[in-house]
């Protein structure tokens, strides 16, 4: 993967605010579907737990910006 690159960077008054990194922000919003989608058909089944949650979702982080280069190298 690239140098870490950010969500939502702000410059204000000459100081840059790198803002949320990329990752995490796509981890979250991983996260925010996949819980919603658990809790909407949970029904009998044991939940899974927070670090299995966690894990998938950067795990589809990963793959969302691995995906990303690779689309933006095939581009130029």
């Amino acid at each position: 993967m690239k140098a870490t690159n950010y969500a939502f960077p702000l410059k204000s008054n000459n100081v840059v605010y790198q803002g949320l990194g990329a990752r995490d922000y796509i981890a979250i919003q991983a996260m925010t579907g996949l819980l919603a989608g658990i809790s909407a058909s949970h029904g009998p089944m044991p939940m899974p737990s927070y670090e299995s949650i966690a894990k998938d979702c950067y795990q589809m982080a990963d793959a969302m910006i691995k995906q990303s280069e690779v689309h933006n190298e095939q581009s130029i």
